[in-house]
């Protein structure tokens, strides 16, 4: 019932792909895992490819066919008299299929899913046996819903063990919290975190993380972020002169102010603005910010004399 099924998910998927959330390779990816097929048909390929033409945000038509594009024979709505609802018929006997009717009038005939979407992405022995497709489909709103892209969101839905399963969820979403939506970013955060597990108060209090002193940690982690700010631009594609600018510019602002990471910060922020580069800086900010209470020593309960 592999056809029905593609159908059923084209179906429920209806919304995302008006929206722009759900991308072809979304619809690939579920219909591949939920029947266990190997591949799909030029027929299916058609099908999915008609329905984003039809359905899918103009501005974005382009970018979500990827191999798809230009498979598809129309852009009616009409699902043809082809190899692909002869298919049909053969699955469904008991339905009279014309060969003429519209998308919506055939998956009426063969019935709207039910209990299909999400929960069929887990195999026989995973995660669809040890929790309810209730607490599963909430899990996964959850996820968008903390700002979790929706295609991260599908790879954690592939994970069959539930542990592994929160634990990938837990770090996407400690990522989008923190504006880590680059992979040096996530390199950075990822390091910082394993070091606050690893480590107690004292190696960020008065261990400066393995630095001599509070001023080597800050101008440090100063340079690190703007090396690696660069290295973010470089690979948008920003050309080498203004890299160059930024970075000396940045260097000069970090200089003048050794102790106080949120004037180089700023300044290149100001430089990206200047320059219509199109890029976030709220993630540094964040972990400098983090940096910096970390490091920070508890106040004195006493210090100013007398009794509490």
């Amino acid at each position: 019932m592999a056809t029905k099924q593609l159908l059923q998910i084209l179906l429920k998927s209806r919304e995302g792909i008006q929206s722009g959330a759900i991308k072809v390779k979304d619809i690939v990816t579920e219909y591949l895992t939920s029947t266990g097929a190997k591949t799909i048909s030029p027929d299916e390929r058609y099908t999915i490819n008609k329905e984003f033409s039809e359905l899918a945000p103009s501005n974005v038509v382009g970018d979500i066919f990827g191999d798809f594009q230009g498979l598809q024979k129309d852009a009616g709505d009409v699902v043809t008299d082809t190899p692909f609802t002869n298919k049909i018929r053969q699955q469904n006997p008991g339905v009279e299929i014309r060969g003429d009717e519209t998308f919506g009038e055939l998956t009426e005939k063969l019935g709207k899913p039910k209990d299909q979407g999400l929960g069929s992405l887990y195999p026989k022995g995973g995660l669809s046996e040890e929790i309810k497709r209730d607490d599963l489909a909430g899990f996964m709103r959850a996820m968008r819903k903390a700002g979790i892209k929706n295609e991260d969101v599908m790879d954690v839905a592939k994970i069959t063990d539930v542990a592994e399963g929160k634990r990938a969820a837990t770090t996407l979403a400690r990522a989008a919290d923190m504006g880590a939506d680059t992979k040096i970013k996530q390199e950075f955060l990822s390091d910082l975190d394993e070091k606050v597990m690893n480590n107690g108060p004292r190696y960020f209090q008065e261990e400066f993380q393995g630095y001599d002193s509070y001023g080597e940690l800050i101008q440090n982690e100063s340079s690190r972020i703007r090396n690696a700010v660069v290295d973010d631009l470089e690979a948008l594609g920003v050309d080498e002169q203004k890299l160059t600018n930024i970075l000396t510019y940045s260097n000069d602002v970090a200089k003048k102010n050794p102790y106080q990471p949120e004037a180089f910060i700023e300044s290149i922020k100001q430089e990206l603005e200047m320059n219509n580069i199109k890029y976030d800086m709220s993630f540094w900010e964040n972990y400098i910010s983090k940096i910096l209470e970390l490091s920070a020593k508890p106040a004195t309960r006493f210090a100013g004399g007398g009794l509490v």
